[in-house]
C-alpha cells in the first residue's frame, strides 16, 4: 500500500508525502526535541521514586493537552501517577500508543549522568529507555497536527509508571485502554540493528522455598535438614528444563538461605525467571515441575513453589500481529529506508496488549540501545524517520479501520 493511499484528499501530495512531511517537521525540530529530552532526563523517575515519575507525568500530561487531548493522570498511592491523552478524529480507526515513564536508575542518577550529545549518539539515562520514545510519539502526533491531519477516530496515549518491575497496577488500565482498539503500538525502542518486534516470549517468575530442620553443624549435624543442600538438587533439577520446549529458558537469579556457616539450615529460597514462547509451554512446565519437586534428595526438608501472579503471556506473531509489520515496512520503503521484524526474549506491555486479543507492534521508538546501563543511548538520526514511521502507521490504520 502506498503511503499516499493513506491520507485523505484536502492534503496535498504535490511536493512530498504525508509521511515525509513528518520526518521533515521532526528534523526541522530536533534541536527542540533534544532539549526537551534533556530537560525529562534531567528528572530521576526510578520507579521506586513517586515524586519523580509524577513530575514526569505532569509534564507529558501538559504536553498532551497542547496537543488538544483530553487527558486523565490516573493518580496511584504508592506508585507514580499514569497519565493518558486521547484525541479525536474524523476517521475509522482506534490507535493505542503504550509507553512507560518509569526508569531503572536510582535517586541522584540523572545529575550524576546528564544527557550528552556526541556526534550522532545521545547518552543518558532514560533516553531510550523510554523517554525519547515517548518524546518522538509526541513530535510525529504534532507533525500529523502541523499538516492537519486527523483522519483517525481515535489516538489513545497511555504512559504508565511501573513496567520496570514486577508488582504493576496498570495492567487493568492497559486493558480498558486498549478496549476495541484496531492496533496497540508500543513505544519500546527499536533494536540496536533497527528492527522492529512482533513477538516476544512470556515470562514467568517463581520462588522455590526449602523448609529444613536447624541443628548445630559441628555437634550434632544429624539431628538438621539442610535447606540449602535440598534447593541446590531442585535448581539442578529445573535448570536442566532449559530447551525442553523450543524457546524455553530457565534461569536462578537469585539464593538466599542459613544464617552462619556453623549451622545446619532449615530455610533457603531462589528466585527463578522462566520464558516461554507459547502459553502451552510454561503449563507444562509448571505440571512437569511439581513432579520434580517430589523428587527429594534431604529427608524432612519440604519444599514448595510460589507462582508470581504478574506473569505476562507471550506476544505471539499472529496474522494480525504479522499485517501491522508489513505495513511499517511499506511505509519504511516510503520512506527510503528498510525495517525487518524479529522476535524477541523481553517482555514489555505489548505482551499485555497482545494477550488482551489486539493487534500490536513494538520497537517503535528510535534506534538505541544498552538500557539500564551508564552507556544507554539514542541515535540522533534514527528519530525523524522512526517519528515518520509511527506517524504512517497511525495514519494507515486510522484511515481504514484495520
Amino acid at each position: 500500500m502506498s503511503t499516499q493511499s493513506l491520507v485523505s484528499g484536502e492534503i496535498s501530495l504535490a511536493d512530498q508525502s504525508p509521511v515525509h512531511r513528518v520526518a521533515t517537521y521532526v528534523q526541522e525540530h530536533l534541536t527542540r526535541y533534544v532539549h526537551e529530552l534533556t530537560d525529562l532526563c534531567a528528572i530521576d523517575s526510578g520507579t521506586m521514586n513517586k515524586p519523580g515519575v509524577d513530575e514526569v507525568a505532569l509534564y507529558l500530561a501538559g504536553r498532551m493537552r497542547g496537543l488538544d487531548m483530553d487527558v486523565t493522570i490516573f493518580e496511584n498511592e504508592k506508585w507514580g501517577n499514569d497519565v493518558y491523552g486521547v484525541l479525536q478524529g474524523t476517521g475509522k480507526g482506534i490507535i493505542v500508543l503504550l509507553g512507560h515513564m518509569d526508569t531503572v536508575y536510582p535517586l541522584g542518577t540523572a545529575a550524576a549522568r546528564p544527557v550528552r550529545v556526541e556526534e550522532d549518539i545521545i547518552y543518558g539515562p532514560g533516553t531510550i529507555d523510554m523517554k525519547g520514545c515517548i518524546l518522538s510519539a509526541i513530535y510525529a502526533i504534532e507533525a500529523l497536527q502541523s499538516i492537519h491531519y486527523h483522519d483517525y477516530a481515535e489516538i489513545r496515549f497511555l504512559c504508565v509508571s511501573d513496567e520496570e518491575i514486577s508488582d504493576r497496577h496498570s495492567k487493568d488500565t492497559i486493558q480498558q485502554v486498549c478496549t476495541g482498539c484496531h492496533a496497540a503500538l508500543v513505544l519500546e525502542a527499536a533494536r540496536e540493528n533497527g528492527d522492529l518486534v512482533s513477538a516476544r516470549k512470556g515470562g514467568a517468575w517463581y520462588k522455590l522455598r526449602a523448609h529444613g530442620h536447624a541443628a548445630h553443624a559441628g555437634v550434632e549435624p544429624e539431628k538438621g535438614s539442610n535447606a540449602i543442600l535440598e534447593l541446590s538438587h531442585q535448581i539442578v533439577q529445573i535448570q536442566r528444563l532449559n530447551g525442553w520446549r523450543e524457546g524455553l529458558t530457565i534461569n536462578t537469579g537469585r539464593i538466599q538461605g542459613g544464617i552462619a556457616a556453623n549451622v545446619v539450615p532449615d530455610y533457603a529460597e531462589a528466585c527463578i525467571d522462566v520464558r516461554f514462547a507459547r502459553t502451552e509451554d510454561r503449563v507444562a512446565l509448571e505440571q512437569h515441575w511439581q513432579e520434580l519437586l517430589q523428587n527429594t534428595l534431604v529427608p524432612n526438608v519440604r519444599v514448595e513453589l510460589e507462582i508470581d501472579p504478574d506473569g505476562r503471556d507471550p506476544m505471539e506473531c499472529t496474522p494480525e500481529n504479522l499485517d501491522v509489520a508489513r505495513r511499517a515496512q511499506e511505509i519504511a520503503h516510503e520512506l527510503g529506508f528498510e525495517v525487518h521484524h524479529a522476535p524477541t526474549g523481553g517482555i514489555s506491555d505489548a505482551n499485555y496488549a497482545s494477550g488482551f486479543g489486539y493487534p500490536a507492534l513494538d520497537g517503535l521508538g528510535p534506534v538505541g540501545g544498552l538500557d539500564h546501563s551508564p552507556n544507554e543511548y539514542m541515535e540522533k538520526d534514527s528519530i525523524a524517520p522512526r517519528a515518520a514511521l509511527l506517524a504512517g502507521l497511525i495514519a494507515s490504520i486510522g484511515s481504514t479501520g484495520h
